[in-house]
């Protein structure tokens, strides 16, 4: 009995560690977490996360992506850089460079772009270039995320 309550918690203590980017949402920046993240609005910049991050069907990124993991059932359009696992489901839509140890693509995947072989030397953090962030008009107001 012991067994079942401490895996309840661990799933509570996932649940309430996962950023979820609700369906609707279009954000452009950058976003940078140390939990998972959960993509099913529309995010336009980098995504920096060291756990997890799952982009569901209706969620798109046009961005470059650094992750220790990533499962996409979405639309990507930009290079991943993924430590572990980079999953793409049949569902998915993937425009980009992938870097992974370990790539798993599923039939149905529509995939344009390249894959390369983890480089053992990828460092814990990445290296991104400084954004130079644009207002596109004076009435648009600024988007900000901060996890």
């Amino acid at each position: 009995m012991w067994s079942k309550d401490k895996r309840i918690q661990e799933e509570l203590g996932v649940a309430s560690s996962t950023s979820v980017f609700a369906a609707g949402l279009n954000m452009t920046g950058e976003i940078h977490s140390n939990s998972d993240i959960r993509i099913e609005g529309e995010i336009k910049g980098v995504i920096v996360t060291k756990r997890k991050l799952v982009i569901s069907p209706s969620g798109s990124i046009q961005g470059d992506v650094w992750a220790q993991e990533v499962c996409v059932m979405g639309e990507i359009i930009g290079n991943l850089s993924i430590k572990g696992l980079a999953r793409f489901t049949a569902t998915s839509k993937v425009r980009g460079e992938v870097t992974s140890s370990n790539i798993e693509i599923e039939a149905g995947c529509d995939f344009e772009g390249s894959i390369r072989r983890l480089d053992d030397n990828l460092q814990d953090e990445p290296i991104l270039k400084p954004l130079k962030m644009i207002r596109m008009s004076q009435s648009e107001p600024k988007k900000t995320a901060v996890i």
